[in-house]
């Protein structure tokens, strides 16, 4: 089942139960390690994003706040051509104001771009797109390592990234996952 960038919150509140079900599968089934399993994901998801243009959504430039790193907030500030004081003063807010000796105060959870959706949102476009933060560009994830253990923060995304969702439809086809009403697996 293919579902848009505009259809998809409803599309995964559908699945919830199931995707739920699908989440203990995964974290159960003995038939592919970690690393298979990995593959699979990252298959997939190259199947998946080779007929989807991620940069005409832009649900996770409505919904998610990203942190940023010093160099990232200066490398923005350079492409927006104002100072890196000014790019704090109208784009950054603080999370955590460091306590500690060993806390980095220009860490990357010090700092996250302000407000809902991003203030660098045009439509459906990022306008800061090539110089992005690290967050956006990894979003939604799909690529690190270790999926049957970010299982959880996966089923959050499939309300967010119609990638997530369409990626995890075609995981429980291809994998011996038996839907509702199919018998027990």
């Amino acid at each position: 089942m293919e579902v848009d960038a505009k259809n998809v919150r409803l599309s995964a509140e559908q699945a919830d139960d199931e995707n739920f079900e699908f989440r203990r599968f995964l974290k159960w089934q003995d038939k592919l390690s970690d690393e298979q399993l990995d593959e699979l994901v990252w298959e997939t998801t190259r199947h998946i994003w080779a007929d989807f243009d991620c940069t005409t959504c832009g649900n996770c430039r409505r919904e998610l706040v990203p942190t940023v790193t010093a160099e990232e907030i200066e490398r923005l500030a350079a492409r927006l051509d104002v100072s890196v004081e000014e790019f704090h003063e109208r784009y950054v807010e603080c999370v955590a104001t460091p306590d500690e000796d060993d806390v980095d105060p220009d860490g990357p959870s010090q700092w996250r771009l302000q407000g809902r959706p991003c203030p660098f949102l045009n439509g459906n476009r990022c306008t800061v797109y090539e110089d992005r933060p690290t967050q956006c560009r990894e979003y939604p994830y799909l690529y690190e390592p270790r999926f049957a253990y970010r299982l959880m923060a996966m089923l959050e995304r499939t309300y967010t990234c119609p990638v997530v969702y369409q990626v995890l439809e075609a995981l429980k086809r291809e994998l011996p996952f038996r839907r509702r009403g199919q018998g027990h697996y």
